[in-house]
């Protein structure tokens, strides 16, 4: 099993060529370069082992798509493209992980690779950083050629939309949804309480205090038992306000406060490592009080008494729904079918009425009370229903017809001879 792992990856990725003492035909020239009848052979090899292989694919439409992704790649070159050299590094360091996890230890690792492939575990490295390399070559040249001077405007996606009206879907019979969502949420009287203990804390820190004591003592953060400390850390890791706020520290200063969606932080920048720093922080954890929880609950449970006292729903979702999306639209959610409501909520809707309300539902921090509304007869799908979908179909039209007239531009003016 294991065997197969490498061999598989191996051929998944690509078609690694490795030189041998037969002699090896070349089936195709394109600019400077040349394609071989063996990596023709294993690049098809590849694609049904992949499951990708169109049935019937002839050996000509395999070796047109290579010479299409050579031409590519002569271009990105003349193009003089270049590629983050230290993220393809890291991916194919991620790639090399990820095949090691399979196995029990390194030496076994090792000894299969060597044993099923011919390749060292640097060699590989090697192989994973060309492939990735000549992928984001490629992906550079298309944005830049193709994707990024594509415009699609309203006008096509509606003539796209009348003209293929007749195979436009039908729209099941469904049931209009509303929703009120009320958050359980720290009140501002919570915020400012939290507020006023960080700023506290900083001031027996200005008077000379001890970070790692403080944080031991005060941090809401599990690495307060370890005053504070989270290690080194690169940027991408963090959140990015605490990045943002640590980075820009010297070394032994302590920030201010500083907000997160966690809560409030202050933070210590211990040490900087070429781009790593050491920091610790001092957290105050942004939670809702008991007062805060029975103040939301209460909220929820007097809309919910006023919807059923005959206060129009809609109007209730507008002034108090703050789901941002839906609450504006008089708390409309969508229309759905019996099988395909939301799951979390489905078995309160199955057992509503047209016209009912549910209980008042919890889930996590956020309460809920739903309305089935009314049904909703089959019909076809809207313009404005479709429109993304109308906007995809249109964007990937265009670009194909782009990219078949930049690619046989580039035929014209780059020698190919094709031997096959």
């Amino acid at each position: 099993m294991k065997k197969n792992i490498i061999v598989v990856l191996i051929v998944l990725l690509a078609c690694y060529v490795i030189q041998s003492e037969t002699i090896d035909r070349i089936v195709a020239k394109i600019g400077r370069g040349v394609i071989l009848n063996s990596e023709l052979d294993k690049r098809y090899q590849e694609l049904i082992a992949t499951g990708m292989a169109k049935e019937g694919i002839s050996r000509e439409e395999l070796l047109n798509d290579m010479i299409e992704k050579e031409l590519i790649l002569i271009k990105a070159r003349e193009s003089e493209i270049e590629v983050d050299k230290y993220m393809v590094k890291k991916m194919a360091e991620q790639e090399l992980e990820e095949l090691r996890k399979k196995f029990d230890n390194e030496l076994e690792f090792r000894k299969e690779l060597k044993k099923e492939t011919g390749l060292t575990v640097t060699e590989l490295k090697d192989y994973y950083e060309k492939l990735i390399t000549e992928q984001k070559l490629r992906e550079s040249v298309i944005a830049d050629q193709i994707t990024n001077q594509i415009h699609v405007t309203d006008a096509e996606i509606e003539e796209y939309y009348n003209e293929n009206k007749s195979e436009i879907p039908i729209r099941e019979a469904s049931d209009k949804i509303g929703m009120i969502l009320i958050k359980i949420e720290p009140s501002k009287a919570t915020k400012e309480k939290l507020k006023k203990e960080i700023y506290e804390i900083k001031d027996m820190l200005n008077k000379g205090a001890v970070f790692s004591e403080l944080a031991k003592k005060y941090s809401d953060c599990p690495s307060g038992v370890n005053g504070g400390d989270l290690g080194y850390v690169e940027k991408g890791i963090m959140v990015k306000p605490f990045e943002e706020a640590a980075f820009k520290l010297e070394q032994g200063e302590i920030s201010n406060l500083v907000e997160t969606e966690f809560g409030y932080h202050l933070i210590l920048l211990q040490e900087k490592k070429d781009d790593q720093i050491r920091i610790s922080h001092i957290l105050k954890k942004l939670e809702p009080s008991e007062q805060d929880i029975n103040t939301r609950k209460e909220l929820i449970e007097e809309i919910h008494t006023r919807i059923k006292n005959g206060e129009d729903f809609g109007k209730l979702a507008r002034e108090f729904s703050q789901d941002d999306s839906s609450s504006a639209n008089g708390g409309i959610i969508g229309e759905f079918s019996e099988a395909k409501y939301p799951e979390l909520f489905s078995s309160y809707l199955k057992n509503l009425d047209y016209g009912e309300i549910t209980e008042v539902i919890q889930e996590g921090d956020n309460l809920y009370i739903f309305n089935k509304i009314e049904a909703i007869s089959a019909r076809p799908y809207t313009y404005k229903e479709l429109y993304n979908q109308l906007n995809d179909k249109v964007h990937y039209q265009k670009q194909i017809e782009l990219y078949d007239r930049w690619i046989e531009a580039l035929k014209a003016k780059t020698y190919i001879e094709i031997f096959l």
